[in-house]
């Protein structure tokens, strides 16, 4: 099966580059908490279609995959097999209390850059998304907490041992902060040395 690829980011909404454990969240104030998480994900280039616009990677689990690259991508045909594409992903998130019946407005912002053309192809990406999300479970045992977002999506956060867990309960609002970045380069296989 062939994904559509966005700007050079492979595996941008990959689990391997978000990582499928919980946020830990720490206070920072009373009715705020922020965490933050890092992943690297390198894939090896088996394949690329210049023509098509397609590209085959395969993951450090062994995993092949296709994906359509789109327009936004330059420089494809710079890319060649056994090139390893490498994907520096974080993600930040800010966790507020909300009083009752307040409400505010959900914002989203981002931003895009290529890499000088004198290097492998790079690029980096930006986003602050700011919105609701409601509680939908809590386990004070592990200290997870289910969130869900205003478009139904469920994600989990993990509570630090600071933050009064106690105090949650299914419904509450909470004003989250998300931002996720991704840089994206591609390191050059070496070239064997011509023999004779």
């Amino acid at each position: 099966m062939v994904k559509y690829l966005a700007a050079l980011a492979v595996l941008a909404v990959s689990p391997a580059a978000h990582g499928n454990e919980p946020i830990e969240m720490k206070k920072t104030q009373q009715g705020q908490a922020k965490g933050e998480r890092t992943a690297t994900v390198k894939v090896k280039v088996k394949a690329v279609d210049v023509s098509n616009r397609t590209i085959t990677v395969q993951g450090q689990d062994g995993t092949v995959e296709g994906y359509k690259v789109g327009p936004e991508v330059q420089r494809l045909d710079e890319i060649a097999p056994g090139d390893t594409i490498v994907l520096n992903y974080k993600q930040g998130l800010m966790l507020q209390v909300m009083a009752p019946g307040e409400t505010r407005k959900p914002a989203a912002a981002g931003t895009a850059t290529r890499g000088r053309e004198d290097i492998p192809p790079s690029a980096a990406m930006a986003a602050t998304v700011q919105g609701t999300v409601t509680v939908a479970a809590v386990d004070q045992r592990s200290r997870i907490v289910v969130l869900q977002t205003e478009k139904g999506d469920l994600f989990k956060v993990k509570a630090g041992p600071e933050i009064q867990l106690d105090k949650v309960k299914a419904g509450d609002k909470l004003y989250g902060v998300y931002t996720p970045s991704l840089a994206v380069s591609v390191q050059k296989a070496s070239v064997p040395p011509k023999t004779n």
